[in-house]
């Protein structure tokens, strides 16, 4: 989009063009010279190829992303570069800016998640995810990633410089089922899990905004639970806000303050010396005003960038620090988006219905927890089982598509039709 251009002393107000597309590279300059998270500064030989680098990838993938992607909901291709060098801040080591070779590897796996993790399944099955996969193989030859399955469900191992299936990697774990327990209380780890939750606690640890989004039952809000749920009490805490259509500024500003105590002043923070973390959840949910704004959204805003909020009685500012927001959406419901100067600051996973691997492990997990008590021979079947069952589903929801005539058939991956 081109801004008008008229005199910016008129309003106060700077205009930028934005029909080029190039400004990214102005945040990545920035980049380069604040150096390298663990402190220094970069030389002038890692200076040149990370401009090269950046250059070789990022154009062909942005333009890849207009013309042949869907996201989850729309995204700014300045928030994808920011996500994409806060991944970087959080991986990169001496050891792999040694050489072009070792960083573009690091790179590699940061771009694919920062640029692929918000793509989607559209409503017509077209799985953006996947083509985006294979285009990137077919596209980028430097570094080898296996080619097995796509390149999401692959995470660099820092010791060994190679990618390994996410099962492999310590971030992954098992669960031992019994079968007395109710299945509606246990959580299975999934490759896709793993690595959206990897990425997740190192986001948390930089207090870095997150936004998990996917259409209801997909487990946005259980995962996210579950990742706060596993920080050290003593040193964060969450406070969750469920946002409704009548949520407004005054109720959200009331729901943030209960776990804040008094600092310093007119400045505000959670209890001793932890972190607060606030998890809005449905954040789109509110009513849309005249002015198509959200006052309680552009309350979020106000606290994520600005660290502070409105004493509406005083009207002077009430400073909340040590506080960050995380989130989640549902892009069916409604205003379906929210504003794009609060989106621009989340770092964006696309949360769907889970994928064959993922679906073999969470059943398995239960059958075989099911089957411990007969003899080992029972026990055998079960993967055989759960894949002739998965593939006569598939068969079932490929022949008895929806039409004009049959419009009530819908089936889900978790083998119901609904009618």
């Amino acid at each position: 989009h081109s801004f008008p251009t008229r005199r910016s002393s008129d309003l106060g107000i700077l205009y930028i063009s934005t029909d080029k597309g190039t400004q990214w590279r102005s945040l990545l300059q920035s980049w380069i010279k604040k150096g390298p998270s663990y402190g220094g500064t970069y030389s002038e030989e890692q200076q040149e190829f990370l401009q090269a680098i950046f250059k070789e990838y990022c154009y062909e993938i942005l333009k890849y992303l207009v013309v042949e992607s869907e996201s989850v909901i729309p995204i700014e291709d300045m928030a994808r570069i920011n996500a994409l060098l806060k991944l970087l801040d959080l991986l990169v080591t001496p050891k792999n800016m040694a050489t072009r070779e070792t960083f573009e590897q690091l790179f590699v796996f940061c771009a694919v998640w920062a640029f692929g993790a918000a793509l989607t399944v559209s409503d017509d099955g077209t799985d953006f995810k996947k083509m985006f996969s294979d285009w990137w193989r077919g596209e980028f030859k430097n570094v080898k990633i296996p080619p097995r399955d796509t390149v999401f469900d692959y995470w660099l191992d820092p010791d060994t410089e190679n990618f390994e299936q996410w099962t492999k990697s310590p971030y992954f774990s098992s669960v031992d089922y019994e079968s007395t327990t109710p299945m509606s209380t246990v959580t299975v780890p999934t490759p896709d899990t793993c690595s959206v939750t990897f990425w997740m606690e190192l986001l948390l640890s930089i207090r870095a905004p997150i936004m998990l989004c996917g259409p209801a039952g997909t487990g946005k809000t259980q995962m996210m639970k579950g990742m706060l749920g596993k920080q050290d009490q003593e040193e964060c805490i969450y406070m969750p806000i469920n946002f409704n259509f009548y949520t407004t500024s005054a109720v959200l500003q009331t729901s943030m303050e209960i776990p804040l105590e008094k600092k310093t002043g007119t400045t505000f923070g959670p209890p001793g010396n932890r972190r607060l973390v606030y998890f809005v959840d449905d954040i789109n949910l509110p009513m849309v005003d005249p002015y198509g704004t959200q006052q309680s959204i552009e309350l979020v805003r106000q606290q994520l960038e600005y660290e502070h909020v409105y004493d509406m009685l005083k009207l002077t500012t009430k400073t909340i620090q040590s506080a960050q927001i995380v989130s989640c959406m549902n892009p069916t419901a409604g205003s379906m988006q929210i504003n794009p100067r609060l989106q621009r600051n989340f770092a964006l996973f696309a949360i769907g219905l889970p994928g064959p691997m993922s679906l073999m492990t969470i059943y398995q997990t239960f059958l075989d927890g099911h089957l411990k008590r007969f003899n080992p021979e029972l026990k055998a079947i079960s993967a055989p089982l759960i894949k002739g069952a998965l593939g006569l589903h598939m068969q079932v929801a490929q022949t008895f598509r929806k039409t004009a005539a049959n419009f009530h058939y819908e089936f889900n991956k978790i083998g119901r039709a609904h009618v």
